[in-house]
């Protein structure tokens, strides 16, 4: 049975994308500050380590996450046992741009496929509320976003601009009272549906 922090351990030492630990630090604050926060809607559970942490602030906290990579949603599920959460973390093996779902959310994390940050909102705006809070990752993307000469990779540079699209019509979204984080995680950005 694995600690939290041998889960953390594991999935930095197996190269397995998971939050920076001051995002991860961010995020739970953030669910404290907001009791509000119930159930939770995650788009990217690679080994199931920042819903864990999610559900951990709180015991009323129920989260639905979903996951493409059948050996991280094997990982995540085991994960999820080992911290006894299972009743409360429900993973879902598909895209997350195919998880379709009637329920609505307080909260949605998405941290998954940069490049369809803009499909995945879209997608799910039907599960929201009036006060239900997006939130996404990576959108410094280790600093190339904001300094393409931090990248020789065109494709990796081209996602770089598809990030920035994104972050910048978030921010101008009438829909939306958005903040952008530089300096939290890897860039991370808070929009609350008005």
């Amino acid at each position: 049975m694995k600690s939290l922090k041998d889960i953390h351990d594991a999935a930095r030492a197996d190269g397995i994308p998971i939050m920076k630990d001051d995002g991860i630090e961010f995020l739970k604050q953030y669910i404290k500050e907001h009791p509000e926060i119930q159930k939770i809607l995650e788009i990217g559970t690679a080994v199931g380590y920042s819903a864990i942490q999610m559900a951990s602030v709180r015991e009323d906290i129920v989260i639905d996450t979903v996951e493409i990579d059948p050996v991280c949603v094997t990982a995540a599920i085991q994960n999820i046992s080992d911290q006894h959460l299972s009743d409360r973390i429900y993973v879902h093996h598909c895209d997350g741009a195919d998880y379709v779902t009637m329920a609505v959310y307080d909260l949605i994390f998405i941290d998954a496929a940069k490049s369809q940050y803009g499909r995945y909102l879209e997608h799910y705006m039907d599960n929201s509320h009036e006060g239900t809070v997006f939130i996404f990752d990576n959108l410094a993307f280790h600093g190339i976003v904001d300094n393409n000469e931090l990248s020789q990779n065109r494709s990796t540079v081209q996602m770089a601009h598809k990030i920035l699209k994104f972050r910048n019509d978030l921010l101008k979204d009438e829909r939306f009272d958005a903040i952008y984080y530089p300096d939290k995680g890897d860039g991370i950005a808070v929009a609350v549906r008005k």
